[in-house]
């Protein structure tokens, strides 16, 4: 579902909560993937987080290395666009 996911340095955040204020140490991700993929990543981040509300957001992307963005779509092909099923 992603071509390349980073791992960003860990942070500590907080947030408003049922009422409360709380405070994790959290570890960001970027993931790069397609507006096609996205969908079946969100449902996969969402099964594998501990969090009831996980913060999942996802940016519009203005412009890329077209060869960089080749690949992203070529990595995150599935079997029926001809790719493998990651």
């Amino acid at each position: 579902m992603a071509a390349c996911v980073n791992r960003l340095a860990p942070c500590e955040s907080e947030y408003w909560w049922q009422g409360e204020i709380e405070s994790a140490r959290e570890w960001p991700l970027m993931i790069k993937t397609t507006q096609e993929r996205y969908a079946a990543l969100e449902a996969a981040i969402r099964l594998a987080h501990p969090y009831e509300v996980p913060e999942i957001v996802a940016m519009p992307l203005v412009a890329g290395f077209a060869p960089y963005l080749a690949w992203v779509a070529h990595e995150t092909r599935t079997t029926t666009d001809g790719g493998d099923s990651a």
